[in-house]
């Protein structure tokens, strides 16, 4: 490129060529770039005019801090292909651009351009591959409806423009849309047409900090987004009512970000989305419980430490677990929660170490009414095994149960994350070895892995509320809960000799 050249040969005319280069900046010229120059000595006008250059491809400003205006000639680059303006934050003026040719034009952090400039119509068919890059534009608030003859954009970026109020009507006719990025603008109802963008993987309209907004509507799905993969809709403000309640239509939805929101409930249609992996509901202050599970959902951010969302979320895997076998090894569907952050644990009143026994109350087990043991284990499940221990010899033995946990998360098992899962009475117990015993014989349970992973668990019982006196959180045991790490620590050792001589 001869952009460095011309700034240190031609510091007053940067832009425009000195006679002998002419011919060679002319019509041969196919990628021209003066990228990082301070531009101090161009009077706010790059100066090139582009009607000589038919076959330019590449045109490189970024970082062109003073440049306030393109000359109009660009729009005759029928050859253009990438246009890069990044962080050209003076730029006032754009001209008409080509679209014929156009593949990528990057119009970030040019804060001071209010309006988009207009697609020319000539052959804007041939557009292929297409990314359109326009976040940090501060002071842009619409875009016109010639930006939907782009048929082939593939990308379109919005995000971080403040000021930007909406999306045109017009928006499905870029049939070949697959990411729209809206994230931190003031558009509350996207067009109902929006739906009908069939090859839109990505799509979000996050606020991603808590902000006073007006309420977000998302339109009914009707069918369509059957492409969609991921939804981030955090910190809309949407309350009850606002989410679609046909929102289980999203058949190829994956990840769904409804964090920072102030709905008390979820559309009851959440269930039927049967490719959703990842839902996010971290800082929904007002949501009192979990939607029913869908079939492959394996992650869930949410405030743990709220009991009333816990219990939803075991008696959601109560519901998933009822086909229990009665093998040596127990299949378990686990649910995890990876965030990077540090997570908080669920109050649970029973606490323990790997390959600790931890006191279970005195008849803690009540026929028809028990279901398991609800556990939360922050660390890397490898090859774990619960056993139920008896208070007393007696010629009484352990009951042993491998646990298989089973995710469909792209994150292994082994990677470091907090870990619910359910072990339902009726896998665990084994009235052959119980020999005649009853479940209340058996005072002591310990979790064992290859890891020294920590525990919290709780009982869990049929037909509890949400509240924090039902059976299993009830007010003594959680009071008695400080001494179970005492109990469980100081009879470690007696119990461990006990289990190894079984």
């Amino acid at each position: 490129m001869f952009g460095a050249w011309l700034q240190k040969n031609c510091p007053a005319e940067i832009g425009k060529a000195p006679p002998c280069l002419e011919p060679f900046v002319g019509r041969a010229l196919r990628s021209y770039r003066l990228s990082s120059l301070p531009l101090t000595k161009m009077a706010g006008t790059f100066r090139s005019d582009f009607s000589g250059m038919p076959n330019l491809e590449h045109l490189d400003l970024w970082s062109c801090k003073s440049l306030k205006e393109v000359h109009h000639s660009l729009g005759n680059c029928r050859k253009l292909s990438h246009l890069h303006l990044l962080n050209c934050s003076s730029l006032e003026r754009f001209p008409c651009v080509s679209g014929e040719s156009l593949v990528y034009l990057n119009l970030k952090f040019c804060s001071s351009l209010e309006i988009f400039p207009e697609i020319k119509r000539s052959s804007i068919q041939y557009l292929t591959q297409g990314e359109l890059h326009l976040c940090h534009m501060k002071n842009l608030v619409a875009l016109p409806s010639s930006i939907c003859k782009l048929k082939c954009l593939v990308k379109l970026d919005v995000s971080y423009c403040f000021k930007f109020e909406s999306l045109p009507e017009e928006i499905d006719d870029l049939e070949n849309l697959e990411e729209l990025d809206t994230t931190c603008t003031l558009i509350s109802k996207p067009p109902s047409s929006i739906v009908r963008l069939n090859k839109l993987k990505v799509l979000s309209f996050a606020i991603r900090i808590s902000a006073e907004r007006m309420l977000f509507v998302f339109p009914r799905v009707n069918e369509g987004l059957q492409s969609l993969e991921t939804l981030d809709l955090s910190y809309c403000n949407l309350i009850d009512g606002e989410l679609p309640d046909d929102i289980g239509c999203l058949s190829s939805l994956k990840e769904l970000n409804l964090s920072g929101n102030n709905f008390e409930h979820l559309p009851l249609s959440i269930a039927q989305l049967g490719a959703l992996r990842c839902l996010d509901l971290s800082d929904c202050e007002r949501l009192t419980q979990l939607p029913e599970f869908p079939v492959l959902l394996d992650t869930i951010k949410a405030d743990w430490t709220d009991y009333r969302i816990c219990n939803s979320l075991f008696q959601n895997l109560s519901l998933l677990q009822h086909d229990i076998s009665a093998s040596d090894s127990l299949s378990l569907r686990v649910i995890t929660d990876w965030q990077s952050h540090q997570i908080s644990m669920p109050r649970f009143p029973y606490r323990g170490i790997d390959g600790v026994p931890v006191n279970l109350p005195k008849n803690w087990y009540i026929h028809d009414s028990f279901l398991g043991f609800a556990v939360c284990c922050i660390g890397r499940l490898t090859d774990n095994t619960a056993h139920l221990i008896p208070l007393s010899d007696g010629g009484m033995s352990c009951i042993t149960r491998k646990l298989v946990l089973s995710n469909h998360s792209k994150y292994s098992l082994e990677r470091k994350g907090i870990h619910f899962f359910l072990i339902p009475f009726a896998g665990l117990w084994d009235i052959y070895k119980a020999n005649g015993k009853t479940p209340n014989d058996y005072r002591h349970i310990m979790f064992s892995s290859s890891e020294k992973n920590k525990y919290e668990f709780r009982l869990l019982y049929k037909d509890e509320h949400n509240d924090e006196h039902c059976p299993g959180t009830r007010r003594s045991r959680f009071d008695d809960s400080e001494h179970h790490d005492e109990a469980s620590c100081s009879s470690s050792k007696k119990q461990r000799s006990h289990f190894s001589n079984k």
